[in-house]
């Protein structure tokens, strides 16, 4: 059985795919990159007092943080490489480079005594375009090249981050119940969490106190959370399912944002990169194929083969 589960998995990872959704995972992901590069606090980080250096993984390699001018140039390199990847010029370098100057920035966030996963996601979606044929299409590198036909080189990349994706909040879940149980839903923890965070606000905050002030609800809202977390691999099984967990995931990032004020918009927008089949959505748009028998709309993630 395990290794008939096996082949169907390595059958279903290597399968051919279109050069398209690989392009189009590309720009979405590199556009974020791009984005949260520019954004960044890096320079004020670059000027933290070394007392409060708490640095994790590579970074402890260094006694205080990078110096503000090493820091300026990696921005603007990463920065200038992230936007090239995003057009597709030069892709096989300028992919890899964004990513790898990316990389300790990213890490700075999280060397003060907090661990910071906002980005994560997005940087391990990536790992598996880095090698990849990723300008093979809707690019720069590819303007004066024929259409790139469908093979597993453009398949695999796009299918490995999807098992990213799943397997982020799969654990996200699990770790809820091995760590607090049955307890995690059936408790007050998540109403003490929503009043906790409301206290710690300027005002209060009613999007927080309304599910708080309703113990019926925020059970509801923490039994939803873990079925959500739990279920989405289903989509790697089942693509038609992204219709359900994609908008939920995007309904709970949106909620964590209003009740608490924490930012993972960058996670939800790499799962809209990543699980909607974005090519397909517009062929679909432009009437170019009919659905397939017993769609009703765009296909969210590839079928299994």
């Amino acid at each position: 059985v395990g290794r008939v589960a096996a082949a169907r998995a390595e059958r279903w990872l290597f399968a051919p795919g279109d050069a398209r959704r690989l392009a189009a995972v590309r720009i979405g992901l590199g556009a974020l990159l791009a984005a949260r590069l520019a954004s960044g606090p890096y320079p004020e980080l670059a000027t933290q007092p070394e007392a409060l250096f708490r640095p994790i993984s590579f970074l402890r390699l260094l006694d205080r943080m990078p110096s503000p001018e090493a820091v300026a140039v990696l921005q603007a390199f990463a920065l200038g490489a992230a936007v090239l990847a995003t057009v597709g010029l030069l892709t096989r370098f300028t992919l890899p480079a964004a990513w790898l100057a990316a990389l300790p920035l990213v890490a700075m966030t999280s060397s003060l005594g907090k661990v910071v996963h906002n980005d994560v996601l997005l940087l391990l979606c990536l790992v598996p375009l880095l090698p990849s044929p990723a300008g093979a299409a809707w690019s720069l590198d590819a303007r004066q090249r024929p259409v790139a036909r469908p093979g597993p080189a453009f398949g695999w990349p796009v299918r490995t981050a999807m098992v990213v994706v799943a397997g982020a909040y799969f654990f996200s879940g699990l770790a809820k119940l091995l760590h607090a149980g049955p307890a995690w839903v059936a408790s007050g923890n998540l109403r003490w969490v929503l009043y906790a965070s409301s206290d710690a606000q300027p005002e209060p905050n009613p999007f927080a106190l309304f599910v708080a002030d309703r113990p019926l609800l925020a059970h509801l809202v923490a039994a939803a959370t873990l079925a959500v977390e739990l279920g989405f691999p289903l989509v790697l099984w089942r693509p038609r399912l992204a219709w359900l967990f994609v908008p939920a995931v995007v309904a709970m990032h949106a909620g964590i944002g209003l009740a608490m004020h924490l930012d993972y918009s960058v996670m939800a927008a790499t799962v809209l990169v990543v699980l909607v089949d974005w090519p397909a959505l517009a062929d679909r748009i432009r009437g170019q194929r009919p659905a397939p028998a017993g769609r009703s709309g765009p296909v969210p993630a590839e079928e299994r083969r």
